[in-house]
């Protein structure tokens, strides 16, 4: 295999398309500060954004390396991790110095954070809790995937953890505000997971995986996917009237009603299609809805927040 046949391999490994699950969330805490103080700190954005991505690298990377098994027996093209290991085309031992490497890289950036911008020994703590809690989500020794914790887990570090901490690179200073706007794009990612669990239900179950659709069953958890959807239609409610209450313009959350067409389009499917769990077709479907559903969440928030800020700009 030449150099660069390897490392297009690894690009692939690393699922670049997947790192927006935690960029985006992380470049909305970051809005939200700039919007609850009205300013940012460059510097402090790129450091923390770099780190971001080492850290996501290194989780991704070794989940993919811990799924091997899964992915091995698993056909599906929109499931199953990048085939990349799979495929023989780079060794797990490889791949596992890549993400320890990305890991150990991560927490030694993050000192840059106590020693030159003087946050507290108790931040970086933190940090490295969230960082812990997410490589745990399928790494040893929590597994968290295989004990039935892992969407659980996966919503909470993919949504609220790198939105808040965002928030908090740029403010120092605990808020609600970010914990609850992250909340929809949090049940999303729930539903998102939830959604690609029938797929996989065949290979999870040979390697262990107790995921919630492995252990009540694909007919017990479509109920429980179809509620969530609802369940974000009202999150974003109520965070459209957390922000109105903050004193947000009432004609700056226009653009919500496009993630309330967005999310129906996704509940009709379901609704025409009760057994869509048992329908590949569908579910690639919903995938790519899903996924679209997750994506434009944080990005329609970002452009409420700076279309406030817009008008409050031009009202003086």
């Amino acid at each position: 295999m030449t150099i660069y046949e390897k490392v297009k391999a690894f690009i692939r490994l690393s699922k670049p398309f997947k790192f927006l699950t935690m960029i985006y969330p992380f470049l909305l805490g970051t809005v939200v500060a700039i919007w609850d103080t009205g300013k940012v700190d460059v510097g402090l954005f790129l450091i923390s954004l770099g780190i971001l991505i080492l850290a996501v690298e290194c989780v991704y990377v070794q989940n993919d390396v811990a799924d091997l098994k899964t992915d091995s027996e698993n056909p599906s093209v929109f499931t199953g991790g990048s085939k990349v290991l799979v495929e023989g085309l780079i060794k797990p031992k490889e791949a596992l110095f890549v993400a320890y490497l990305s890991g150990i890289l991560a927490i030694l950036l993050g000192l840059v954070f106590v020693f030159k911008y003087h946050f507290s020994w108790d931040f970086y703590l933190l940090c490295f809790a969230l960082f812990v809690l997410a490589y745990g989500y399928t790494g040893w020794p929590f597994k968290f995937a295989y004990r039935g914790l892992g969407e659980i887990v996966l919503a909470f570090t993919n949504a609220v953890a790198p939105t808040l901490i965002a928030y908090m690179f740029q403010t120092r200073h605990f808020s609600w505000l970010p914990v609850v706007l992250s909340i929809p794009y949090m049940i999303s990612v729930f539903a998102q997971k939830v959604l690609r669990e029938f797929p996989d239900y065949e290979p999870d179950k040979k390697a262990g995986k107790r995921n919630l659709v492995v252990r009540f069953g694909k007919e017990k958890m479509a109920p429980v996917y179809f509620f969530s959807l609802y369940l974000y239609l009202f999150s974003v409610i109520f965070a459209v009237f957390f922000l109105i209450h903050k004193g947000l313009y009432l004609i700056s959350v226009l653009p919500v009603a496009y993630l309330f067409i967005l999310c129906y389009k996704i509940i009709t499917v379901v609704k025409q299609r009760p057994d869509f769990y048992s329908d590949y077709e569908v579910l690639k479907h919903l995938n790519g809805k899903g996924f679209k559903l997750m994506f434009d969440t944080n990005i329609v928030f970002i452009l409420i927040l700076f279309l406030d800020l817009f008008l409050k700009k031009v009202r003086g």
